[in-house]
């Protein structure tokens, strides 16, 4: 019908300058979230484009559901305004005809969210786990990036201005050490990584150097020149399995028998489940008179979304917590949002007038 090609155009167009906009903000704050702690020396530099493009998927698994409530809510809102919804109405077509398309479309979208909630998150925070731990698990020059302070396990903090990766060579060092050695400071023209024998400690072996010792001006402070000097590098193993729930395929958590391995299958099912509900929601919600503004319908819009996810967190720290069973979980806000629903459509058809009937002039 033409009708409803148009409703499915205008909620397409507004969900997708949305999810434009709110992805710009989010991601962005995102970017510069990973590029501090890049700074700080968290994680390699050449890791922050991944890490970015990795959690850029998280976070518009949650952004979408929002989106799509808010397009849904801007396209019928003009609707009301321009009242094209008058002369709709007076075709036959009312609020409850509205339900159709936009059920079509929140399906579309829910179809998009439920594939990257359920599927190509946990593969990406996956991937971004290991690419974490990998880079934490490595040193010696490979772990090293010149120009900026490289952490290592134990607390030893150290600056390089240049690598030779060729020779594995390190020049124009500079080391830190942790205060349980005796907190002292190292320079050295060069250095390289050392290992006494296979399967052995390794070391960074620096050389042509100064050891700076105690504090400068104090009595104790010292100066000691150096040929070569060894900072043992303390290996770190690479921890897949910390964030394992985020992680595990949804295949792996709906076999699992844990009460968090459910929670976090509920809180992944809860994402396409609430972009249909949350697309429902807006029909009843975005009915206004071309006189009442569009901040109004929004306002409102947002304190019912923001309730949802509060409740939804709130049920799923409960669950987590063992306070309620999984059967229980998340499943009753879902049911709330459903009951809400029904009872604004129920309303707003209520208050359609009746048509009058036409009568003949005497």
């Amino acid at each position: 019908m033409i009708i409803q090609r148009y409703l499915l155009r205008e909620i397409g167009l507004s969900f997708i300058a949305v999810t434009l906009v709110l992805g710009l903000m989010f991601l962005s704050g995102t970017f510069v979230r990973l590029l501090a702690e890049t700074l700080e020396g968290r994680y390699p530099s050449d890791l922050l484009f991944t890490l970015f493009a990795l959690r850029g998927i998280g976070s518009m698994v949650l952004l979408m559901p929002f989106a799509m409530f808010i397009a849904v809510m801007l396209a019928l809102g003009r609707l009301y305004r321009d009242s094209e919804m008058a002369v709709l109405s007076a075709c036959g077509y009312g609020p409850r005809q509205l339900l159709k398309p936009v059920a079509l479309a929140g399906f579309v979208v829910t179809l998009l969210v439920g594939w990257m909630a359920l599927f190509v998150s946990p593969w990406a925070d996956d991937y971004a786990a290991q690419a974490i731990a990998e880079a934490g698990a490595r040193t010696g020059t490979q772990g090293i990036n010149p120009g900026q302070f490289n952490h290592f396990e134990g607390g030893a903090v150290v600056y390089v201005e240049r690598v030779d990766s060729a020779k594995k060579q390190l020049y124009g060092i500079f080391a830190q050490m942790p205060k349980q050695e005796g907190h002292f400071q190292l320079t050295a023209e060069r250095g390289h990584e050392y290992t006494e024998r296979p399967g052995g400690d390794r070391f960074l072996l620096l050389q042509n150097g100064y050891r700076y010792e105690g504090q400068y001006g104090q009595p104790e402070f010292r100066i000691i020149r150096f040929e070569e000097h060894g900072i043992r590098i303390q290996e770190r193993e690479a921890n897949t399995g910390e964030r394992r729930r985020n992680t595990a395929s949804t295949h792996e958590l709906w076999q699992s028998r844990s009460r968090h391995d459910k929670t976090e299958l509920q809180w992944r099912l809860a994402m396409p489940l609430s972009t249909l509900l949350l697309a429902l929601l807006a029909v009843p919600l975005s009915k206004g008179s071309p006189r009442q503004g569009r901040l109004l319908g929004l306002f409102l819009g947002v304190l019912i979304y923001m309730a949802y996810n509060n409740l939804l967190n709130i049920a799923r720290s409960a669950m987590q917590q063992g306070d309620v069973p999984p059967w229980f979980g998340l499943w009753w806000v879902h049911a709330l949002v459903v009951g809400l629903i029904l009872m604004l459509l129920w309303r707003q058809q209520r208050m359609v007038p009746p048509r009058r009937k036409s009568t003949g002039s005497a």
